[in-house]
């Protein structure tokens, strides 16, 4: 691990740890649109899987996991910070503190594993993908989305920064927590300018994922954008969030 990989994660630990139980209610973003997009693609998870088990890796206060209750018999919740997995308030979630590069899980043992808004935390993914590849059973389904993808960044980069400046988020945070710094925030948004979804595309190929399938789309972000772009997909760099669906 260099010194940027050990700063970043670093930085992810101290933040998520400091905003703890309060992370959703300060974030704002989770709208009843949204949970039920996110119903939607866990049914699929479940309904193309044996819909035994579910890992919400950077699960966060673990917003996926909560959703996939009747889905799934067993459910994990997985977070580097200890505080943010402590403050989930379901005790039928089995919750691990873990990094997402050494995940304390046997092999070939869950259905499915989830990313939800985590990549673009990250340094970077072949420890993780590997890890993942490893803990899924033959058949199992890796699913990531609502991470922006850099090349709609690059496209509409004066239009991202003036609402960035309109709606910064880092604000709401450093106004509540005093022990919190702006570097911290930013460094764990290490990707806030996108994720590379084809280098990813390309490295869950190499370790040994099939039917890879990468769509972008605006679902999610607003009710006027739900109202505007509703759930169509859209070529790079014409919508900013990136869906990955990868089958063992």
């Amino acid at each position: 691990m260099n010194d940027i990989e050990y700063q970043v994660k670093k930085a992810n630990k101290d933040f998520y740890d400091v905003v703890g139980a309060s992370y959703e209610e300060i974030d704002g973003r989770r709208s009843e649109q949204l949970i039920n997009y996110v119903v939607d693609q866990l049914n699929m998870l479940s309904k193309n899987t044996d819909a035994d088990s579910i890992l919400d890796l950077g699960c966060g206060s673990g917003f996926i996991s909560r959703t996939a209750r009747n889905l799934f018999r067993k459910r994990y919740a997985a977070d580097l910070s200890f505080q943010i997995v402590n403050a989930i308030d379901d005790n039928t979630i089995q919750k691990l503190t873990a990094d997402v590069d050494s995940i304390p899980v046997k092999d070939e043992k869950i259905s499915s594993v989830v990313t939800f808004a985590v990549l673009h935390h990250c340094y970077s993914y072949d420890k993780m993908i590997t890890e993942i590849h490893r803990i899924l059973k033959t058949g199992g389904i890796f699913y990531s989305d609502h991470d922006m993808d850099s090349l709609f960044f690059k496209r509409f980069k004066l239009l991202l920064k003036l609402y960035r400046m309109i709606n910064d988020a880092s604000k709401r945070y450093l106004s509540r927590f005093n022990e919190l710094s702006e570097q911290v925030y930013k460094c764990s948004e290490y990707h806030q300018n996108g994720i590379h979804s084809k280098e990813i595309e390309n490295i869950l190929k190499t370790i040994g994922f099939s039917n890879v399938k990468i769509q972008y789309h605006w679902y999610g972000l607003s009710p006027l954008t739900d109202k505007i772009f509703g759930r169509k997909t859209y070529k790079r760099g014409y919508a900013p969030l990136v869906k990955i669906i990868a089958v063992k």
